[in-house]
This record gives structure tokens, sequence and C-alpha cells, in this order.
């Protein structure tokens, strides 16, 4: 925030111990996410173009463990004022990305559920990609933040304070309306069309009176993609309960500054809430994702399986990584 403009390192910095369970996080986040990325890269038939997009959500929340959590725990062992801004606009990066990701990722569920036909036309590999880059340039904007901020200190003329100020009000009404409540309210639309046309569907199946193997083939998708839209909609739900303190108290710090002081243990509680997201994310989209999910147990099973003399391992191809769906 533009109000801490000390750039002085406070004697005796040191790790304190609340950041421990931060270091414990960063070891969680970076294997996970680390798994999630390998176990994409090394199997060709999970290199889809939905799951394009998750692998760089992986990246992106990878990127939490590898330099956002240092950030974090540099800050609070030396209270250096460069060090914190840039922890501060680090996190703003990671949440642009990952609520454009998300975005990204209910897009392509309502193209495949919407326009199951054409959806190969649609999204194709080379648009994938070119949507992730966007993502990535557009979550870039974060840095703009640096402009105007980063020589701020304690001999700053209050003129140019009042200046940073209003820029910094833009700056954070900008980041809350354009990437938090559109986004929101986008996704939250597609994700209630999609359960309604799913709905629809269930209704057509019964009233048609189809095929017995035709109805159980229908009835399997129509699970599938349920559970691929579920998804989405508890993802978006996560991203709401850990990120919204986080922009509430920026603004508050913004508007108000100490004249409302944030208890310790509430400002301690939103930065550990942000730090979970790169948790349950991979998490999430792993364990309801049905390729990626088999992908793991394989992977496990074969991991385990080394570790126990005399126990045979199953041959890859008794355990299929995929159906041949991008559900």
């Amino acid at each position: 925030m533009a109000s801490n403009n000390s750039t002085e390192v406070l004697p005796g910095a040191r790790i304190r111990r609340d950041t421990i369970p931060a270091l414990v996080m960063m070891v969680f986040i970076l294997l996970i996410n680390g798994g999630v990325i390998l176990l994409i890269s090394c199997h060709s038939r999970l290199r889809t173009k939905s799951n394009i997009i998750l692998i760089s959500l992986a990246v992106s929340d990878f990127l939490v463990g590898f330099v956002g959590i240092p950030f974090v725990v540099a800050c609070s062992a030396t209270f250096y004022f460069p060090l914190c801004l840039s922890s501060s606009i680090f996190f703003t990066f990671i949440s642009f990305s990952t609520v454009l990701h998300i975005t990204a990722m209910t897009c392509d569920r309502y193209i495949y559920i919407t326009w199951a036909l054409r959806y190969d036309e649609i999204v194709q590999r080379g648009r994938a990609i070119l949507v992730v880059a966007f993502i990535w340039f557009i979550s870039l904007f974060s840095l703009v933040r640096l402009s105007w901020t980063l020589n701020i200190n304690m001999h700053t003329a209050k003129e140019d304070l009042a200046l940073v100020q209003e820029k910094e009000t833009i700056y954070l009404m900008f980041n809350f309306i354009v990437f938090f409540f559109i986004p929101l309210v986008t996704m939250a639309i597609l994700d209630a069309h999609m359960l309604l046309l799913l709905r629809e569907q269930c209704y057509r199946i019964a009233r048609d009176n189809l095929p017995a193997e035709l109805v159980k083939r229908e009835k399997k998708m129509q699970r599938r993609q349920r559970r691929a839209v579920l998804t989405c909609v508890l993802l978006l739900i996560l991203y709401v309960i850990l990120w919204l303190p986080y922009f509430i108290l920026e603004l508050m710090q913004h508007y108000f500054g100490d004249r409302y002081g944030v208890p310790y243990i509430v400002s301690t509680t939103i930065t550990y809430l942000r730090l979970c997201t790169p948790i349950f994310n991979p998490l999430i989209y792993t364990l309801r994702k049905y390729d990626l999910k088999r992908a793991a147990e394989r992977a496990w099973y074969n991991v385990f399986s080394s570790c126990r003399h005399g126990l045979p391992r199953k041959r890859p191809e008794e355990i299929p990584l995929s159906s041949g769906t991008n559900v």
C-alpha cells in the first residue's frame, strides 16, 4: 500500500514463527502442482485442449510456492517496503491469473455442452494456447502499480502522495470490478445456464423413450458433464471464499488506513486463506476430472507397488488413462 512508505530494514530481521505454516504450505504447493504439471506433460493423451488451461493454472499456482511465499516470508522478516510491495503486486498478479483461468475453464465447458457437435471446430489447440497466452498477458496489468509506488519513501512530498493515493483508488476499484465482479457474474450466469441445459437433456432422455443402450450412454455422459460443471462451480466458490477477503482488506487499508486497525489474527488468516488456493485448485480438478484422476491413480499405484517387493505391478494398459473424451 502507498501508506507503507518506509524503505528501512528493521534491525534483527529474522524468520518469524508465524511464517512456519507458510513454509509448510509452500512444500505442499510445489509438490501438488509440480505433480500435476509432470502428469500432464509426461502423458500425451492428457495433453488435450481443455487440459492446456489446467496445466497453465497449475503453473500459476506453482509460482505461489516458488515465488509468492518467499516474498511473504521475506516481507514478514524484514518489513522492507520494496519486498512487501513486490509481495502485494505478485499476489494481485496471481489473483488475476487464477480468476481468468477459471473463467476460461468455464467457457470451455460451456462451449462443450452448448455446441457439442462444433466443439472441436470452435476450440482448437492453437486457439487454446492463444487464450492461455492472453491470460498471462492480461495478468501482467498488475505490474502497472510499480510505476507510481516503487519510489515512495518518507521524504515524498504531500502533493505526490495525494496523486499516488488517487491512482491507488482507481487501480483498486478497477481490479475489483474487472478482475473480480465481472468474472464472478459471468461465470455464475454460464454455470447456471449449463446446469439448466443438463436438466433439460435429462427430461428429453426420459421423454423420448430412447433405446436402453443409448439411454445408458447418454446418462453416463450426463454424469461426466455435470461433474465438469460442478467442478467449475466449486472452483468459483473457493475463489470467492479465499480471495474476496483479500480484496476487501486492501480496500479497507487504502480508504481507512490505521483508523480502523485490522486485528493481526484477521490479517494473518486472510493471508493464509489466499495461500490455500493453489492447494485446493489442483486437488479439485485432479480428483473430479476423469482422465487426470485415472492417470493420478495409475501413477500412485506404480509408485507404491515399486516400493513393495513381491507385489506384481499392473501393466500401463490395465489402468486406462482416458475414455477418449475431454470431460
